[in-house]
């Protein structure tokens, strides 16, 4: 597990050596989308769709990002909605219970950022799952990436310790911000490719 954890870091180490350029311009505008949240659906699609075709070392142009964007534009906003939606109701309930004096209410409050966290990185590894899914779709993502979450849980937790490394850097030095998201899509897609390598090398052993 843990050489496969390495080969994928160093994967990712290739691919902002040789895309460096692309991928501080794709960051840049998955950054102003996000700022925006309109676009965010759209530009975080696509970004996840560019680093799967580094994956694939194929060439890659500032077209090709737009162009993914609108491709997926669908499946995009229906993620988007989805999520919206479900931000909204942790949120709610977090105030909820923060608003109640009894011993617990901190307690609660803990579960649901817990709810919080493990469906953010859920929804990471549900999104690098749809350029490599014939007939993309948010059902088909979300269960494909539990599976994965559920079989590897070393694997999550080294993609949840990067991503904080990198916030941590990020607010301490803020050029880190040019790359930050790119690097986080760029590892996600090396981890989810490794990860379901693997499980095709079970099922033909199975």
């Amino acid at each position: 597990m843990g050489y496969m954890i390495w080969q994928a870091i160093k994967k990712t180490a290739i691919d902002v050596w040789d895309e460096i350029l692309f991928l501080i311009f794709f960051n840049i505008i998955w950054l102003a989308g996000s700022l925006l949240i309109l676009p965010l659906p759209f530009v975080t699609f696509a970004l996840l769709a560019v680093v799967y075709d580094i994956g694939q070392s194929k060439g890659i142009h500032f077209s090709t990002f737009f162009r993914h964007g609108w491709r997926a534009l669908k499946q995009a906003y229906i993620w988007g909605g989805i999520n919206l939606g479900v931000f909204i109701l942790l949120w709610v309930n977090y105030r909820f219970y923060g608003g109640i004096e009894a011993s617990w209410g901190p307690s609660a409050q803990a579960v649901i950022i817990g709810v919080i966290v493990i469906w953010s990185i859920l929804q990471l590894i549900a999104l690098a799952m749809y350029p490599r899914m014939s007939a993309p779709g948010f059902k088909l993502a979300m269960r494909n990436a539990a599976v994965v979450m559920a079989r590897y849980p070393l694997v999550i937790l080294t993609l949840l310790g990067v991503i904080v490394l990198i916030g941590v850097i990020s607010f301490f030095f803020l050029p880190m911000l040019l790359v930050s998201f790119s690097l986080i899509a760029l590892l996600t897609n090396r981890l989810v490719e490794a990860m379901i390598s693997r499980e095709l090398k079970r099922e033909t052993k199975g």
